[in-house]
């Protein structure tokens, strides 16, 4: 594991952490350590171990969206975009910007879009802005 990545692990288990949940506004339905069964239909989510969900994050996020390839703090802002918005979200934001700053602020308003397009999904805007925010702090970039 990449000590970019490793150092982003702390970061992610505290915004998606590592409890099992099965939220039925969530259209990932159940999710653990932010792993979602939609999306890994596969995995047994209910007892998906921290060890595992790691090298889900490392193999399908930040290696497969070759974060380590952009600089820093991109490649973690962008890392942390593919979990949250998913990778082809991740790569139209990038489109806007290729600063961190311009690209999360690209990010914040495509979450305001989605909970005016989905009201089932307004419940979730004040987390996904304070991620954000926690983001730029941990990564030192200016809002």
């Amino acid at each position: 594991m990449t000590n970019r990545f490793l150092a982003m692990w702390p970061f992610l288990v505290e915004w998606e952490g590592s409890r099992y949940e099965n939220d039925p506004d969530d259209p990932g339905g159940e999710t653990r350590w932010g792993i979602d069964k939609r999306s890994h239909p596969k995995e047994d989510i209910k007892h998906l171990t921290e060890d595992r969900a790691k090298a889900i994050y490392l193999d399908e996020y930040w290696h497969a969206n070759r974060c380590e390839k952009m600089p820093f703090p991109m490649g973690e802002a962008y890392f942390d975009t593919c979990v949250n918005c998913g990778a082809g979200r991740a790569a139209k934001l990038l489109k806007i910007s290729r600063s961190a700053k311009g690209f999360l602020d690209a990010r914040d308003a495509f979450y305001r879009r989605l909970a005016e397009a989905r009201p089932r999904s307004k419940k979730y805007l004040k987390g996904w802005l304070n991620r954000t925010a926690a983001l730029r702090k941990h990564l030192g970039i200016p809002k």
